[in-house]
Order: C-alpha cells, then sequence, then structure tokens
C-alpha cells in the first residue's frame, strides 16, 4: 500500500514539473515536446535542459517527510525502495526501475545501492561511461558491505567494454576482477566475466583458468561456440 501512495505522489510531482515547464514561458510546440519528457527516468532526476521547480523540490522533500514518519530512518527506506527497483531490472522494466532508483537516491544520497542501480539502467541502454561514472560513485560509498564484490564485478564489466576501443580500461578491468574475486572468491559472475574479458584481451591461458574457476563455482555455462573459440586459441599460441 505504501508503494502505491508514493507512485501517486510521484506521478503528481511530474505534472507539477510540466507546470512548471509551461508557467517559464515555454511556446507551445515547446510545451507539448517537454511533456514526453519524464523527470523520474533520469538518473537524480537530472532531465537535461530542465532545472527543477520550488514546488517538485517540496513535493521532494514532502514524499522524505512521508516516509520518514512511516519508517523513522531515511537509510532503511532507501534500501528498502532499491530493491523494488532490482526487481522492476530483473523483470526488464528499466523504466520503473530508474524511477525506484531515482526515489531511493532521493531517500539517501550516501547510499550506494541508487549509484549501482543507475549504472544497471546505463549498461541496459549501453552507456558505459555513465554507467562506469555511477559505478565509481557507488564503489566511493560502499564501504565494507557484503555486495562489494558484486558491484567490483560490475565495473570491471564496464570496463572491459571500454577497453574494446581503448586498451588502458583493460588493466583496471582486471584490477577490478582481481579485487571482486579476493574480496569473494566464491562469487562465481566474477570469474565467469572475467574469463570473457580475458579472450578479449588475448590472453587465452589465463581466460581458460578463470572458465575452469566458474564451472567449479556453477556459474552460468558458456557457451559452446565461446568454449571452441578458446581452445582454438589455445591451439595456435
Amino acid at each position: 500500500m505504501i508503494f502505491r501512495t508514493f507512485l501517486s505522489t510521484f506521478f503528481a510531482a511530474l505534472l507539477i514539473v510540466f507546470s512548471a515547464i509551461f508557467l517559464s514561458g515555454c511556446s507551445s510546440n515547446k510545451f507539448e515536446n517537454s511533456i514526453k519528457i519524464r523527470v523520474d527516468n533520469f538518473p537524480k532526476y537530472a532531465t537535461p535542459g530542465l532545472k527543477k521547480s520550488h514546488q517538485l523540490k517540496q513535493m521532494e522533500q514532502n514524499f522524505i517527510n512521508k516516509v520518514v514518519v512511516k519508517f523513522g530512518d531515511r537509510n532503511a527506506a532507501s534500501r528498502l525502495w532499491w530493491q523494488q527497483g532490482e526487481k522492476f531490472m530483473q523483470a526488464g522494466n528499466a523504466d520503473f526501475a530508474m524511477r525506484r532508483y531515482n526515489q531511493s537516491w532521493l531517500l539517501d544520497p550516501e547510499n550506494f545501492q541508487p549509484y549501482w542501480g543507475f549504472s544497471r539502467v546505463m549498461m541496459k541502454g549501453d552507456n558505459a561511461d555513465e554507467a562506469i561514472k555511477y559505478l565509481e560513485k557507488a564503489l566511493e560509498l560502499v564501504a565494507a558491505d557484503p555486495q562489494k564484490s558484486a558491484l567490483l564485478a560490475d565495473l570491471a564489466t564496464a570496463y572491459s567494454i571500454k577497453g574494446e576501443n581503448s586498451h588502458s580500461y583493460y588493466s583496471k578491468a582486471n584490477k577490478a576482477f582481481s579485487q571482486s574475486v579476493k574480496l569473494d572468491e566464491n562469487y562465481a559472475p566474477a570469474w565467469r566475466r572475467w574469463a570473457y574479458s580475458l579472450y578479449k584481451q588475448g590472453r587465452f591461458a589465463e581466460a581458460l583458468e578463470k572458465v575452469n574457476q566458474a564451472k567449479a563455482l556453477n556459474a552460468k555455462p558458456f557457451s559452446d561456440k565461446f568454449i571452441t573459440d578458446l581452445q582454438q586459441k589455445l591451439k595456435q599460441n
């Protein structure tokens, strides 16, 4: 019930944003184009070309106040909203996920989780640069959270994607993967993704080592094509 209540609150906030655009002196055509923008579909409500109105800021504060009354703790509520975002992300609904991540961030900007969430949406949109920015911010805030290994693996994956065009990022990827498995040697996705990254780097023997580590931990299976290609590369070297 509480989530339905706050959904209504944020839909109302969006209407205020649209009204602010109109009242700011936009032409009718610009207004018609502007109403297609959802401020909560951008990380931290940072809609390009749009400044927050006083009314929206007040709506955000009202949202925070209501949450504090219900939960008594902004950080706990922030984590709860992030979990809701994760559920939407796993269901493939990036827009709804972003809205929950934004609410999570609004509740506690020092919580690493919403930044992690932002990066997931950015990666889904093939925006590795923005994903890295938010992952690095999350890493600054994460402290000793047990999820740090998974966060590092995501950062390493984003670095690896950047490495395809700028090889200097591969060293960053390898460092982050190494840190990830050092924190949790049983985190199978890190070993699996590291294997793919090393293959792209041409480090085939090391890639095979990571493949074996991932398999030993019952990671998601590698494709037959990848294993065949890796075996062929090893024979050639």
